[in-house]
């Protein structure tokens, strides 16, 4: 088997076993909904429009973890993701929440880059880093600014 293979189960699994050891259920129990929402389906959503509709960027090489061209880990790894940001958010709501964003927003920048290297994930030569960067920015600035009302504290 090779890295490509095994790359998304093993981070799965490793983001997993750091989620379970460092966020205390309770949280888990306010947090699980909106990973799912704001993680996964909008992965889902993000990857039919900008895979299927647009053809800016698409999953390759998915193997056995391919459905209909699309990896089904991803959505998973972004549950994981988004439950993580949120969990960690300042709590300080000055200037820090933006720089908390904007580091997030760099992080999954350079991650589809490694998972471009891996020859998992393929883009439009136009979409790094920039116009990917503004995405995730986007991404993160809705996660946060949707689950914001709804909770007191993240912990």
């Amino acid at each position: 088997m090779t890295v490509q293979m095994w790359f998304y189960p093993g981070l799965i699994l490793l983001l997993l076993g750091f989620l379970l050891i460092t966020v205390p259920r309770t949280s888990l129990r306010s947090l699980v909904p909106f990973g799912f929402v704001l993680g996964g389906l909008l992965d889902g959503v993000l990857n039919l429009i900008f895979g299927n509709v647009f053809h800016f960027a698409s999953y390759i090489n998915s193997g056995m973890f391919d459905a209909s061209g699309q990896l089904i880990l991803a959505p998973i790894t972004w549950i994981l993701v988004i439950i993580f940001f949120l969990y960690f958010w300042p709590r300080d709501q000055g200037n820090l929440v933006y720089l908390y964003v904007l580091a997030w927003a760099l992080l999954a920048t350079a991650f589809s880059q490694v998972v471009h290297f891996l020859g998992l994930f393929e883009y439009s030569p136009w979409m790094y880093p920039l116009p990917m960067l503004i995405l995730f920015l986007g991404r993160f600035a809705l996660a946060a600014w949707v689950a914001k009302p709804w909770t007191n504290s993240w912990t």
